[in-house]
């Protein structure tokens, strides 16, 4: 009886050595790539626990970072991952298995950053995302270095480049009033919003001289181009609201660094004058310019004229001289409005500090109706002949009278437009009219 039990404890004795072995096996054979990982991650967590090396792939000579779907949860510093984004990347599924994430950028993953190729539709979502910033929002190694050739002159006036990065005027084009139209109105008039005329002056605004006492005169950088497409670095003076200097100094900076280095042919600040001139409405309120708070960038230029209608935009992009995208998100992100989306009559050269309901017409009819039959001012009729005469649809502008001549080319034109012909011209009709000729002079 002794006998068998001590068989039996022997043969326990050698089913657990038997099993540790096995289990010593298993801990020895975990593969390299984890215990790689942990070197990098410095993790101290067990082999169920890791993360699998992430493998770098080869996939049509672009390269490739995939990982494991599932995160390591004691990766420090990580910022939690929302709907499948990692660390801001772009994330998709791989067609190689349901495990496995896609993202331009890893960071922290590996003991640094990983850069990845990305398809050129990932690329662009990516930029769209990120969006212009501007000066004060970068840290000092996200600043543009300056481009080579940039004369020294207009160096120094890049107030927003790493070089000649400026505090004090980044922080002044910062604290300017953003809040709201009430505000901007009181910091530049010393009251709050109202629609002032050429009858109705504000105090500090009342002449030409009282307002140029609020001005100041400076100088910003820019490129000019050649026939030959060939840019320049120059720097020419504008003038502008005192308490707006310094947005304007490092919006031009900024735009004077984008890659695409925008040409600039005509820059006018401060002009002491009512809203528009020999108008197609006799408006007498105080234009934007005349308290210094607007820009008007290239006119002249074909693509720069103003268009009739929000969301009428017919600018020839490839035009060097258009007023680019990139050139309005400089001046909105620091608090500017584009003339471009005024509800009624766009202006794409134009950028103001003031609210874009600083403009307002005196009816519900921005410009006067013709009807046939019916007197008319002479002007008006006027600037109808000479813009269907351009279009094609008479052959002289001459004649000062809305006559049976002008009422069926008018009719032509209603028709070929989709528009019911019936000779009078009202909003509808203005509208194609003054976009298909390209010239809103008359009217603003």
């Amino acid at each position: 009886m002794n006998r068998v039990k001590s068989q039996q404890k022997a043969l326990v004795s050698m089913l657990s050595v038997f099993i540790a072995l096995v289990l010593a096996c298993g801990t020895i054979g975990t593969r390299a790539e984890d215990r790689e990982t942990d070197a990098a991650t410095n993790s101290t967590e067990s082999a169920e626990e890791k993360i699998e090396k992430p493998k770098v792939l080869d996939n049509n000579d672009e390269t490739v970072l995939q990982i494991p779907a599932e995160e390591n949860k004691d990766i420090k510093d990580e910022p939690e991952a929302i709907d499948g984004d990692i660390s801001g990347g772009i994330v998709e599924e791989t067609e190689k298995s349901d495990d496995i994430v896609e993202t331009s950028v890893i960071e922290g993953k590996m003991g640094g950053e990983i850069e990845v190729g990305l398809t050129e539709e990932e690329t662009e979502v990516e930029e769209e995302a990120q969006g212009f910033r501007p000066a004060y929002e970068l840290e000092e190694d996200e600043r543009s270095e300056i481009p080579a050739g940039v004369p020294e002159k207009v160096a120094k006036l890049l107030v927003t480049s790493k070089q000649y990065y400026d505090e004090t005027i980044v922080e002044g084009a910062k604290s300017i009033p953003l809040e709201s139209n009430d505000a901007r109105y009181e910091y530049i008039t010393g009251s709050p919003y109202k629609e002032y005329t050429m009858e109705d002056r504000p105090e500090w605004y009342s002449t030409e001289a009282t307002a140029y006492k609020r001005m100041s005169a400076f100088e910003v950088p820019y490129w000019v181009i050649d026939n030959n497409g060939n840019r320049t670095a120059m720097s020419g003076k504008i003038t502008i609201n005192e308490g707006l200097a310094d947005s304007v100094k490092c919006i031009f900076s900024d735009i004077f660094m984008l890659e695409e280095q925008f040409p600039v042919n005509y820059l006018v600040g401060f002009m002491y004058r009512k809203v528009g001139g020999a108008g197609l409405v006799d408006l007498r309120t105080l234009s934007a310019h005349s308290f210094g708070v607007a820009i008007d960038i290239n006119n002249g230029d074909y693509d720069n004229d103003l268009f009739v209608g929000k969301g009428n935009d017919l600018r020839d992009k490839s035009n060097p001289f258009c007023i680019s995208d990139n050139v309005i998100e400089v001046f909105k992100a620091y608090g500017w409005n584009w003339g471009g989306e005024f509800e009624i009559c766009t202006d794409t050269m134009h950028f103001q500090y003031f609210g874009l309901d600083f403009l307002k017409y005196d009816t519900d009819e921005p410009f006067p109706i013709l009807s046939p039959g019916e007197k008319a001012k002479a002007k008006v009729v006027i600037n109808i002949r000479e813009r269907l005469k351009k279009l094609g649809y008479l052959e002289k502008a001459s004649g000062s009278k809305y006559d049976d001549k002008l009422v069926e080319a008018v009719k032509s034109f209603q028709k070929d437009n989709n528009l019911e012909p019936d000779g009078i011209v009202d909003y509808e009709t203005w509208v194609p009219i003054i976009n298909q000729t390209h010239d809103m002079s008359y009217v603003f």
